[in-house]
């Protein structure tokens, strides 16, 4: 029997054991079942390259495993998370149910040449996702905290639109000054096509290309759980290590910018200025989940748009990403500050 008033009777004690539990159960589940479904379904070796077929659509219930997870953690802590989760899910499979499988239906090689009805139901079904998770809705409580979302302010919630856009427009714009080209591909079939297309593939990106399926975890659970324990800069390596692991299959089988075992190292390198910015909008953003979906979104879409010189425009963009993040951890308050 312990003494009492021992650290093996604390609350603080039991509190951070359970609260450990709870993080290598998430691990768990948004590492495993995301890598045995790609595997199963064969898309590792053509990843940039194949159509967005069934295989793809399979695979894509992989890349759902962070915020599936973070919903079955969180709703395992208590029955108000528990019907959180709940009102949740069906929002979640919306995407993979109506425009993944009207994408798969047809296997478009690109988001470019996805046909008129599949792109209609992923821009509305993107439209019917981002009023769900819109601070406006404050029956919908953060999975790592348990807590309504905090209303955000506007001008932070649109800077979490514009950031990395703004920066890549930046980085390409000098990748040309030297005599490159200045076609967008996307834009030869005039303005209002190119802003359609700007449309689809932002909610495409949103709903099927990462945001709504890692984001719940990444932001949604795991971020407020770090930032319980760690300052902002300590909690953004400790993300940027795990969110940049999680791709690990992708990276050794296709590469990320360099081929084999130094695609990791590459991976973590861009993630981490990336995930500082990630963390510092979120902060400004009061925690909304919303926030999240708006930058993942962002980031993901650019290359969709086929902008001329886009390899030599990533060196430099990659650059001006981690001028900005040590920018922020330096200069702005918020990000000296334990929450």
């Amino acid at each position: 029997m312990a003494r009492e008033g021992s650290k093996l009777d604390s609350p603080d004690t039991s509190t951070n054991q359970t609260s450990n539990r709870s993080l290598w159960l998430f691990l768990a589940l948004a590492f495993i079942p995301a890598w045995t479904i790609w595997f199963l379904s064969g898309v590792l070796p053509r990843v940039g390259v194949g159509a967005f077929d069934y295989r793809w659509l399979f695979a894509q219930v992989g890349a759902f495993a962070p915020s599936l997870a973070a919903l079955i953690v969180s709703g395992l802590s208590g029955k108000g998370l528990r019907w959180n989760s709940f009102r949740i899910l069906p929002v979640l499979l919306l995407p993979l149910l109506i425009p993944g499988l009207l994408t798969a239906r047809s296997a478009p090689a690109g988001v470019a040449a996805i046909g008129l009805l599949p792109a209609v139901a992923t821009v509305l079904v993107g439209a019917i996702v981002i009023l769900f998770f819109s601070p406006l809705n404050r029956r919908l409580l953060t999975p790592g905290t348990g807590e309504p979302q905090a209303k955000p302010d506007p001008r932070w919630l649109f800077a979490s639109i514009v950031l990395f856009p703004t920066l890549f427009l930046i980085a390409w714009a000098l990748a040309n000054l030297q005599g490159g080209g200045w076609a967008i591909a996307g834009a030869r079939n005039g303005v209002p096509a190119f802003v359609w297309l700007v449309l689809v593939s932002f909610s495409h990106t949103l709903l099927l290309g990462g945001p709504l399926g890692e984001e719940l975890g990444w932001r949604g659970f795991l971020l407020p759980r770090l930032l319980q324990r760690h300052g902002p800069m300590a909690a953004s390596l400790i993300l940027a290590v795990v969110w940049a692991l999680w791709h690990a299959p992708i990276d050794l089988t296709a590469g990320f910018l360099v081929q084999g075992p130094g695609a990791l190292l590459a991976r973590f390198l861009w993630t981490l200025p990336v995930t500082i910015l990630f963390t510092w909008i979120y902060l400004r953003c009061r925690g909304a989940l919303l926030a999240a979906l708006f930058m993942h979104a962002s980031l993901g879409m650019l290359s969709d748009l086929g902008f001329s010189a886009f390899p030599n425009s990533m060196i430099i963009y990659f650059l001006l990403l981690a001028i900005a993040a040590a920018a922020v951890v330096v200069a702005d308050p918020v990000f000296q500050t334990r929450t």
